[in-house]
């Protein structure tokens, strides 16, 4: 049974097709019809459309198995520091129990009781007491004939750092059960993790137990995992948690995943008494219907700025830029932030990741380390090792500190990537001249660790690991490189938002398409588009293409590529002036042609980079009042949008 947090250790997750569906057969010992329907929190949708879509949701994943009733895992307590946040008002629950100002579940259990809807109201306890948190979610809620039960996530109790959980004995089940039942006796406990020996050996009248393992490479080794578990506490129910995005390379492809799955599933559990799709996916396997088209985003990035933060928002405007990118630095300014929001123009941050110059000149022992043995160095461009935990934990905690304290829209990461300094790679370069990180000590150990017949891997020696690499394991590596990187990108948007559920994340991303130098967007930056899309709102491609000696079209071609693999939003950024070409000169004509070629269809829109360059140069910031006028008039005039990513939400465990 593995986890995403597993993975971050191990680098090892199997991309295998699953197999073809069996035969449906009902659970043999259910006592009630099965339950399927999907799990639900506040911060696991990417687009929250409202009760109504989550009522249809239910409904139509109990249609595609006969007899079957709409069930939820709805989730009113979550993991909130050392206690647990739930999602109503709360008077007097102690330091660990804290609550919402408003009630957010009333709307959707009110439309649950008229569908006939067994609902499941679950915490993530963390140190909070359990049967406080039962009382004050039944006390709360059980006027709603809906209501079945309450669960409890064992991963987040007594566990606040890592999805582990302290094992549920025996006597802590039979008291969370009697709580339930004191409000009323036909109320159920679930109990919720991976690994069976974390939940209660003996007790199993009244429980439903909960599997909601991942990162399995296949239907049928799914299939096998869930069999066991539910053999591990047959005759009780059983329940499984599905399609996480861990899974999504086998699941996703594929008629009707959520069928599929479920009939196999049924076909080799016979107590299996609950499906549930899990809120991370469900927008992409179940669409929301009739979302109103977005205007594009229209951004400019700055980093420094002396002047009135007034003046300068009211000249944005007047370009018709509606979002403002701003350095880390620059964003703590009170005034330019008031600004912003007097503007109603959102504040996304920009955070470099792996751009440690401040760490690395203090611990040059955190350099990322090339295949030659040398640090991943080049000119001003630097790396740290992506997988040294220290530097990790600190990142994810600057993150959860920065959106704490200055609440921005969003959040824009920088630097989520392996080394190499991409703005001097021109269109003929030699691919197997590129820069290959990171072989030091910590990476070829986590590889060694996580890869099958790598004993022989040399620790030590960065040259010689990577010939060994080369001849005996590339694919593995350039998997474990992906996979390090998409791990780390995943823990810092869990953090993100944690803190304010409705931020958005954008990722920056090498503007390189797939083919492009031997496939070196996987093999050398290891930025997986596809995994990496499915955790953020939008990737964010630097198509600076006068520095790359592209022509203008070329950054059209890298929008489509990306959008052909992310499953998100593409949100490209340009160049305004001159960098690496200093002898040569941008004019405002070929400025006009990127920034049209950047707002081609699948494009959200395009950000400028940067205002520094676009201030000193009148003749091109017209040319962005133009072309942003243009486009704001294509939109008022009913011309084709990309999709709304909605408001992105990442579950505090991994998706």
């Amino acid at each position: 049974m593995r986890r995403w947090l597993a993975l971050a250790a191990t680098g090892l997750l199997g991309l295998v097709a699953g197999c073809a569906p069996t035969a449906l057969r009902q659970p043999a010992t259910a006592v009630r019809p099965l339950g399927a329907g999907f799990r639900y929190s506040l911060y696991g949708p990417k687009q929250d459309p409202g009760p109504a879509y989550w009522a249809r949701v239910g409904r139509e994943m109990a249609a595609r198995f006969p007899g079957a009733v709409p069930e939820t895992i709805w989730i009113v307590g979550r993991l909130d520091g050392e206690g647990c946040r739930l999602s109503f008002p709360v008077a007097g629950g102690g330091p660990l129990i804290r609550g919402e100002p408003e009630d957010r579940n009333e709307a959707a259990l009110d439309l649950f009781d008229a569908q006939g809807f067994r609902v499941w109201l679950q915490v993530e306890p963390a140190m909070a007491s359990v049967e406080e948190l039962i009382d004050l979610v039944l006390e709360r809620y059980r006027h709603h004939p809906s209501v079945v039960g309450v669960g409890v996530d064992v991963e987040w109790y007594r566990s606040t750092a890592q999805p582990e959980g302290q094992a549920v004995t025996d006597a802590e089940a039979r008291a969370w059960l009697a709580a339930i039942r004191a409000h009323r006796p036909s109320y159920r406990l679930f109990l919720k993790h991976w690994e069976p020996g974390k939940l209660p050996a003996g007790v199993r009248d009244g429980v439903l137990f909960i599997d909601d393992s991942q990162i399995l490479p296949s239907l049928p080794a799914m299939v096998a995992e869930f069999a066991a578990w539910g053999r591990a506490f047959a005759p009780a129910p059983v329940g499984f948690q599905l399609g996480y995005l861990s899974d999504r390379p086998w699941w996703s492809r594929l008629d009707d995943p959520p069928r599929r799955l479920g009939e196999a599933i049924l076909a080799a559990v016979p107590n299996a008494a609950g499906l549930y799709w899990v809120d991370f996916t469900v927008n992409e396997v179940f669409p929301p219907a009739g979302a109103a088209a977005p205007p594009p985003l229209l951004g400019v990035k700055v980093y420094e700025h002396e002047g009135d933060p007034e003046q300068l928002v009211a000249r944005w405007r007047q370009l018709g830029i509606n979002t403002a990118f701003v350095g880390a630095e620059l964003a703590r300014r009170d005034d330019l932030r008031a600004a912003l929001a007097r503007a109603g123009m959102p504040l996304y941050v920009i955070f470099p990741v792996l751009y440690a110059p401040a760490e690395l000149d203090a611990d040059p022992g955190l350099y990322a380390i090339t295949a030659g043995g040398r640090p991943a160095r080049d000119d001003w461009v630097q790396h740290a090792c992506p997988s040294d935990e220290g530097l990790r934990r600190k990142r994810v905690e600057e993150a959860r500190e920065l959106v704490r304290s200055l609440r921005p829209a969003g959040l824009s990461l920088d630097f989520i990537r392996h080394h190499v300094y991409w703005e001097m790679v021109r269109p003929d370069a030699d691919p197997t001249a590129l820069p290959d990180t990171c072989y030091c000590p910590r990476c070829l150990r986590r590889f060694a660790a996580a890869t099958p017949g790598a004993a022989g891997l040399p620790l030590d020696d960065p040259s010689a690991a990577a010939a060994w690499i080369r001849a005996r394991a590339p694919t593995e590596w350039a998997r474990f490189k992906r996979e390090t990187i998409t791990s780390l990108a995943w823990e810092i948007i869990q953090a993100a938002r944690a803190e304010r559920p409705s931020i958005r994340i954008a990722v920056h991303v090498v503007p390189w398409r797939g083919d492009d130098f031997a496939g070196a967007i996987d093999r050398i930056v290891a930025q997986d588009r596809d995994a990496l899309g499915g955790i953020a709102d939008f990737l964010a491609p630097m198509t600076y293409s006068f520095m790359l000696y592209r022509p203008p079209e070329w950054i059209a071609s890298v929008v489509e590529d990306v959008a052909a693999t992310c499953r998100c939003p593409v949100l490209p950024s340009v160049q305004v002036a001159v960098r690496y070409r200093n002898s040569d000169t941008l004019s405002p004509e070929e400025f006009e042609a990127c920034l049209r070629a950047a707002l081609r269809p699948p494009s959200a829109g395009v950000v400028l980079w940067k205002w520094e360059y676009l201030a000193a140069e009148p003749a091109k910031a017209e040319v962005v009042r133009r072309v942003f006028a243009g486009a704001a008039e294509a939109r008022r005039e009913g011309a084709p949008r990309p999709p709304d990513p909605g408001r992105s939400t990442t579950e505090r465990k991994t998706p």
